[in-house]
């Protein structure tokens, strides 16, 4: 006789290939034209060094996705961060880490969201913004309700198209380049650093912001429960993504800005940069090809964000942390968070009353990533270095305890160039946080419900 109360499970169904694109998808690969005028301009940027922020940036990253291969591996579940946070340092910091990384995740769907509505808007002025913010995100719920394989499908598709501009676009400067315009050179060491007018607070600045480009390493740690062979695929994946991104941001911002050099001081509105830039050698029509790649890639963002943010409230609601019969519900028919993804869409549709905030949004969104990224880092140190006494010869103390440390003092010293009203706003929400939890745990005299998992 079957058991009508038998746990539904989340279905082991992503490949490399499918992690990779789903990761890709979340942080959007044309995510490094939408901040180039903003980071390349004098006013307020870097004054033209935004290769060496986002190289910054990756090598950062780089050190923090490592940490989380680590942590994948020894807890291969959906919940990323607050899992290994939860079980390596202390269920009540796990839950507070999860509740300042959430914040990440349920924002970016609603920013990228109120980008369409107000982009889409500008082309189709007959579409009101809050009817675009509706339609786009009940698709986004419905793909994200069929299944993660149906979603990552689709963005693999879009990414393909995304990678196939960048490319473009980097020919397209290349060729203008060695035609005599732009630098006129291929090799400019001042388009990448400068040091007659380089100011570390602002290139420090950017890449601390930056960070939240890279966050698909992390919204692939989500997905650990419905990956075939998670032992073997998680790391290349989480990697993949990282490098990957990495490598390919700091080539396009490169001859970006060999192409044009002047661009720091000749921008109009550096939050349209990009759309000046390709007049610029003489590609106007490019400009109208970017809106189109551009507005598909904000949606799968949003998509890829709705689905990592369900499977944290999923695991969170897994353990009775947050209501089981809400977000510990799984749909018997698609095997997915339903409840979980619908409270993310209403969430995402409210973006349209959020339109005066959007910056303030943007910059929580790295004050949850970067306090996130930094507990990782710590709990590789205190689950294989303390915990598991992995303390012997110089590769357990390089991979436990020397790389994880880097990771956490550059992401300390990046988290100083946050903005004061992200931290303010950061604050805040996690002061909601430690409330919740304190009810939650009769005042931390209790811990909060106990994870069910395998350990590898």
């Amino acid at each position: 006789m079957s058991d009508i109360n038998q746990e539904v499970q989340l279905k082991k169904n992503l490949s490399l290939p499918l992690l990779l694109c789903f990761g890709l998808a979340y942080l959007a690969p044309t995510v490094v034209f939408n901040y180039y005028g903003i980071w390349t301009s004098a006013d307020g940027g870097t004054n033209g060094m935004y290769p060496l922020a986002l190289l910054i940036t990756t090598l950062i990253m780089t050190v923090t996705a490592y940490s989380y291969t680590r942590m994948v591996k020894a807890y291969p579940q959906a919940g990323s961060a607050y899992v290994y946070v939860n079980k390596s340092v202390q269920p009540h910091i796990g839950f507070l880490t999860g509740w300042v990384m959430l914040v990440d995740y349920l924002l970016l769907p609603m920013i990228c969201y109120l980008l369409l509505g107000i982009y889409i808007n500008l082309y189709v002025p007959s579409l009101p913004v809050w009817v675009i913010v509706v339609g786009c995100a009940t698709i986004a719920a419905f793909i994200n309700i069929v299944g993660a394989k149906t979603a990552t499908v689709i963005d693999s598709i879009i990414i393909i198209v995304q990678v196939a501009f960048t490319l473009a676009t980097i020919v397209l400067c290349v060729m203008y380049v060695s035609g005599g315009g732009g630098a006129g050179s291929l090799l400019d060491a001042k388009a990448f650093i400068n040091p007659d007018v380089i100011v570390w607070a602002d290139v420090l600045r950017a890449a601390a912001i930056l960070c939240v480009s890279f966050v698909g390493f992390d919204a692939v740690t989500t997905m650990a429960e419905e990956t075939k062979n998670p032992e073997k695929v998680m790391t290349p994946a989480i990697m993949g993504v990282c490098i990957g991104a990495g490598v390919m941001f700091f080539i396009t911002s490169y001859v970006l800005n060999i192409a044009w050099p002047e661009a720091t001081t000749q921008i109009v509105d550096p939050d349209t940069g990009i759309y000046e830039l390709y007049p610029q050698i003489g590609q106007d029509f490019m400009a109208d090809v970017f809106f189109v790649v551009d507005e598909f890639a904000t949606f799968i963002c949003a998509m890829a964000g709705m689905g990592a943010v369900s499977r944290i409230l999923y695991s969170m609601g897994r353990d009775n942390i947050l209501p089981k019969k809400v977000f510990g519900k799984l749909s018997r028919k698609f095997h997915t968070p339903i409840y979980n993804i619908l409270i993310c869409s209403v969430i995402g549709c409210s973006g349209i009353f959020y339109a005066d905030n959007l910056i303030g949004a943007a910059e929580l969104v790295s004050f949850g990533c970067i306090i996130g990224f930094i507990m990782v880092n710590l709990s590789v140190i205190l689950h294989y270095y303390k915990k598991k006494g992995l303390r012997q010869g110089a590769k357990n103390k390089i991979m436990y305890l020397i790389l994880p440390l880097i990771g956490m003092i550059t992401l300390i010293i990046a988290f100083l160039f946050i903005g004061t009203g992200a931290k303010v706003l950061g604050g805040i929400w996690l002061a909601i946080g430690i409330i919740y939890l304190a009810v939650k745990t009769r005042g931390f005299k209790e811990l909060p419900p106990e994870m069910t998992f395998e350990e590898e």
